[in-house]
């Protein structure tokens, strides 16, 4: 069997007009995750990254530290099927109908770049929505063509480095959450759950052959508790 290392990117620009950034902490994040991945031995067959900025640049955090410990290097092959679900579209497509349903949500709206709070309580009402598939948008990415673009993903990883290799996976937390969900068959509410819970640059690992794949372990970043400090454990 394979196991497939699916990790999260650093924490992006949160607030920014550019959001598909590393913040500093997103940096300092990726660092910490390859010095970790280099100093534990951590040998890779095979890299796949999706093609967000984030996304590549907390990968190559880890691909210039082997270079530098004359490690191998594999190549970084890229799958658009591992980015992540297009928040910056849903939202305002969305929102209209959430405040119809629960109309407090109004405030929280008016503040949702600037206070994590208030984006988390409209991420909730309004990723479950679209999770739900109750509403149709024309032009908007469906939450089922999203699970299928992810899995297409992992179904390619699989048949290409499904047998007796170590895949680094460098994606996004709704992919990730897609991954959880085949392996242990939650609903599309649990998946959206799973997906809030997922730290950034943290490390699940999925045990895998070319065509079946489970769970081996969930959300794991003992390179950022090492450290001592709480604002290196971010999920947004």
């Amino acid at each position: 069997m394979g196991t497939i290392f699916f990790i999260r990117h650093g924490q992006a620009s949160f607030g920014k007009d550019n959001y598909d950034e590393l913040s500093e902490i997103g940096v300092r994040q990726s660092l910490l995750l390859a010095d970790y991945l280099v100093k534990t031995n951590r040998r890779f067959d095979a890299m796949y990254v999706g093609t967000l900025v984030r996304q590549l640049k907390t990968a190559e955090k880890l691909l210039e530290l082997l270079r530098n410990n004359g490690k191998p290097v594999p190549e970084l092959r890229r799958l658009e099927g591992l980015n992540e679900y297009p928040t910056e579209k849903i939202f305002p497509a969305l929102a209209p109908y959430a405040v119809e349903a629960s109309p407090s949500l109004q405030e929280h709206i008016s503040r949702l770049m600037t206070d994590r709070r208030s984006f988390q309580k409209v991420f909730e009402v309004i990723m479950s929505l679209w999770a739900s598939g109750a509403y149709t948008v024309a032009g908007l990415l469906s939450w089922n063509d999203f699970t299928t673009g992810v899995n297409r993903s992992i179904d390619e990883i699989m048949k290409r480095d499904g047998t007796g290799k170590n895949v680094a996976v460098f994606t996004s937390g709704g992919s990730i959450s897609v991954a959880v969900q085949r392996t242990l068959n939650l609903s599309n509410d649990g998946t959206m759950r799973v997906a809030e819970q997922i730290v950034n640059s943290s490390i699940s690992r999925f045990k895998c052959t070319t065509d079946r794949i489970m769970l081996f372990t969930f959300n794991e970043y003992p390179h950022l508790e090492r450290e001592n400090d709480e604002r290196l454990i971010t999920y947004r």
